[in-house]
């Protein structure tokens, strides 16, 4: 199962916490925002949950094939 993560680069605050916590599926655009990388949408659902929830501005979103909303 794949998912589709997507980054809202209007609320994001550019902290880093998605870089850091998973350096392959998070980067920075040419304006120093959070970017998605391809892998993001391989990794574990529980591990992309948890990066959308530690995000400080929520603006990570996380949708199962569905297309539900299942993070933040």
């Amino acid at each position: 199962m794949g998912f589709d993560v997507r980054i809202d680069k209007q609320g994001c605050l550019a902290s880093g916490r998605c870089v850091a916590a998973a350096p392959e599926a998070f980067g920075w655009d040419e304006d120093q925002l959070g970017d998605v990388r391809p892998a993001a949408a391989t990794l574990p659902r529980e591990q992309l949950i948890a990066i959308a929830r530690n995000c400080p501005s929520l603006s990570i979103s996380v949708l199962d094939d569905a297309r539900n909303e299942i993070a933040p």
